[in-house]
């Protein structure tokens, strides 16, 4: 990514043509990862877009996830997550949220979602980006 000449902030954090809004939705890891996803996938249904959640999540964090943990994501999509990110223009859903699509995107929120993604950190103390080594993805 191009550096910006004050301060070596990446350029793309600073466009301003990115609405705050969608800053708002990406301070939830949960929601980023969704839409890291779906940047490789473009729709899924929403109970399989869960069951991928729950084990990146819990994978980079505590560990094992039990069907509880599942659940609990499951109920935090339909209720917090998709809402928000339908809110902020990044995602489309039907009525019901059974399934989650890609919305359209223009150039400058593609590129910060790319570069999220190639920053994400893990919860740990680990410095490097939480990456699967097969494929780059978190």
């Amino acid at each position: 990514m191009d550096r910006n000449s004050s301060g070596g902030v990446p350029d793309v954090l600073l466009d301003t043509s990115i609405d705050d809004q969608i800053f708002r939705a990406l301070v939830d890891r949960t929601r980023r990862y969704t839409l890291y996803l779906l940047l490789d996938r473009r729709s899924m249904p929403t109970g399989e877009l869960a069951d991928v959640l729950t084990g990146w999540l819990h994978a980079s964090g505590s560990g094992l996830a039990d069907p509880d943990d599942r659940g609990r994501l499951e109920t935090e999509l339909y209720h917090a997550h998709l809402p928000a990110l339908v809110e902020a223009g990044l995602v489309e859903c039907d009525e019901q949220y059974t399934v989650v699509e890609l919305a359209p995107l223009e150039g400058p929120v593609v590129d910060l979602l790319q570069w999220s993604r190639a920053y994400e950190r893990p919860q740990s103390t680990d410095s490097r980006p939480a990456t699967d080594e097969r494929d780059g993805k978190p």
